[in-house]
Formats: C-alpha cells, structure tokens, sequence
C-alpha cells in the first residue's frame, strides 16, 4: 500500500548543481530524489519516488522489518503498528524489558540470576530473591523476608544505607550455638560467602515502592508520530475594528 504525501516538489536542481533527473521527487527535508529511489527517515519513515510523487510506503523496525500503512502485525513476538492519516504517520510498538537475551512483556515477572523483577512500561522492578532450601529446590523471598535453612539465614533485603539497592545474603543464626571442628577442611553446614548484589545504574526515589526500580536504559522508544501539513491549523486575519473617537 502507498500514500501519496503532499509535499511540494521545488526548482532547486539549478541551486544544488543537481539535474533534473536528480530532482523528480523533494523528501520530507526538501533534498532532491531520483526517480525509483526508495529512503528512509530517521531510521523509521519509509518513501518511494515514484513517477514524480514521493509516497509513503512503510514503517521500519530497528531490525529493518517494513509494516505497511494501518496494518498491525507481530514480529519477533512483539506486536508493531503502523498509522497513517491525512494529518498524521505513527508507528508503535510493545515496549518490552530484554534482561540477559530474554525478552519479557509488561506486567511479567521473571528470575534473572538470584533475583525477580517485574517488568514495567518505564522500567523493572527487584520483587525478590531466590535461595535453596534443604530440598535444593528454589524458594522465592520477598524483598525484607528471611528464611532458614537448617543453620543458615537467608535474607533478601534493601541496604540501610542505600534503599535504591536490593541485596541477597546468607550468614549463621544468631539463635543457635554451631561448633566447628576445626580439624575438618570443609563444614557443609556453614554458608559459603555469597553476597548478590544488584548492579547497574540504580535511580534513587522518595516514593517507598519506587526503591528498587531500575529505569530502561538503551531500549527503543514506544511510540514516534510525524505530523503531516494537513495538521497545521489554519488562521486567519482577525476582521477590522472600528473604534469610536
């Protein structure tokens, strides 16, 4: 499908040192185009000359994929969107959370590594931590919940210095005398010196629930629009006044 856009084709082959084979079509920015060619705009807005009028043909995804004017498809399994009216070009697409290669959705909560989040349309959220219990079967700890594993403590909190940072620990219980042999090379019953930490950039807020939320960062944008000239309102004089002396 092909739009006609109204853009006005304007003489300046003689100003550029273009020929006028090079001039059949003007783009969005007023260059010159040849006839045939096919461009795109700010890597999201696809024209075409073609027989002297530059037309709209697609919108463009950051992997090149093209989706025609008001179609909605869904590629790579993330829904795309591409409107065209008279006033207006606007594409759209599913504004996803990629963590580690993984792609997950709004409203999804996930594990990456020791912790859960939960992915939102501004960024991802620290909901938890995962620890084994005496079973070796995984077990999630809301954030400020402990749990124990014969001797051991399990804790999934935020720093008290530092709310915005969410971190997974272990250590002894404080409730229960443990005597080491000290003959012994290895106890299996103490925890092993790990401490997760959440790492990257981490944006301090002064709402509570905001505390361990980590903004997106370097992820496409959700929405671009190109108003088209038939969206400028038009004004006109205002009539005269007559004013008594």
């Amino acid at each position: 499908m092909f739009a006609l856009l109204p853009f006005v084709l304007v003489a300046i082959s003689s100003v550029s040192g273009k020929s006028d084979a090079d001039c059949v079509c003007t783009d969005w920015y007023g260059s010159c185009r040849a006839e045939g060619v096919e461009w795109t705009d700010e890597g999201v807005w696809r024209y075409s000359c073609n027989q002297g009028e530059t037309l709209f043909v697609a919108c463009v995804t950051s992997s090149g994929d093209e989706i025609s004017p008001n179609e909605n498809i869904t590629l790579h399994d993330v829904w795309h969107s591409c409107e065209m009216n008279e006033q207006r070009l606007r594409y759209e697409r599913e504004l996803t959370c990629n963590v580690s290669g993984s792609l997950h959705r709004m409203g999804e909560e996930f594990r990456d590594g020791l912790f859960q989040w939960l992915c939102l349309d501004t960024g991802r959220w620290v909901t938890g931590c995962f620890y084994k219990n005496e079973t070796g079967h995984d077990v999630l700890l809301k954030i400020g919940q402990s749990a124990y594993n014969g001797v051991i403590k399990h804790v999934c909190d935020r720093y008290v210095d530092y709310p915005g940072r969410v971190q997974y620990y272990t250590q002894i219980r404080d409730d229960v005398k443990v005597v080491m042999d000290m003959q012994k090379e290895k106890n299996n019953n103490l925890p092993l010196d790990i401490q997760n930490r959440i790492h990257g950039k981490v944006n301090r807020w002064m709402q509570e629930n905001a505390e361990s939320f980590i903004a997106h960062e370097g992820t496409e944008f959700r929405a671009r629009i190109r108003y088209l000239p038939a969206s400028r309102r038009q004004f006109t004089a205002a009539p005269n006044v007559q004013f008594r002396q």
